[in-house]
């Protein structure tokens, strides 16, 4: 079952307005830490969304900060007619999901766009002490180093699990060989 599978219809039972999801600022809190699951679960179910899914707590919270700051702007420019919460507003459930995909896109901003850096005080989510890293560098610098190392780390190796299938088909198909030296070991013979 998934996470807003079960929060959406228990807290649809107390909400009797949809605005007051905006307006209440206590309903708003307790709806960002459901999003913030809903959209943990959503990541990590995409295989190249899947490291997005562990910053989660780390990005989340200035997420969170963002989202409250403009709460009633985006309540105000959806009851003007201004963004896609206009068409939402009738209905709870669909205002909760509206958040949620919200908060999703302002993660993934967050995460992976670094111009969006001028909307958003990364050094606000806090520092990674580590000895090689100097505190002058927020955590979403970081994350970002972190994450392109991986995919380094990720495109070596499958640069070695691609010559070691080429030497295996070489040796399956004869052109390398091994023949006994003197001392009793094997020298590697190349067949052209």
């Amino acid at each position: 079952m998934q996470a807003d599978e079960i929060f959406i219809p228990l807290i649809t039972k107390k909400i009797t307005d949809p605005p007051q999801i905006f307006t209440k600022i206590e309903i708003f809190e307790d709806l960002l830490f459901w999003c913030k699951e809903c959209n943990r679960e959503r990541l990590a179910k995409h295989k190249s969304q899947k490291n997005l899914s562990f910053k989660i707590d780390d990005i989340g919270s200035e997420v969170d900060a963002y989202l409250k700051k403009v709460r009633l702007k985006m309540l105000k420019n959806g009851q003007n007619g201004k963004n896609s919460l206009f068409k939402r507003l009738c209905s709870t459930e669909a205002t909760i999901r509206w958040l949620v995909e919200r908060w999703g896109n302002v993660f993934l901003n967050i995460a992976t766009n670094p111009s969006y850096k001028a909307y958003i005080n990364a050094g606000n989510i806090g520092y990674e002490l580590h000895d090689n890293i100097g505190h002058h560098q927020d955590a979403l610098s970081i994350l970002i180093k972190e994450e392109e190392e991986q995919e380094r780390e990720q495109k070596r190796n499958n640069e070695i699990e691609k010559w070691r299938k080429e030497w295996a088909e070489m040796l399956e198909h004869g052109k390398i060989g091994g023949e006994p030296t003197e001392c009793g070991n094997t020298q590697m013979v190349l067949i052209f």
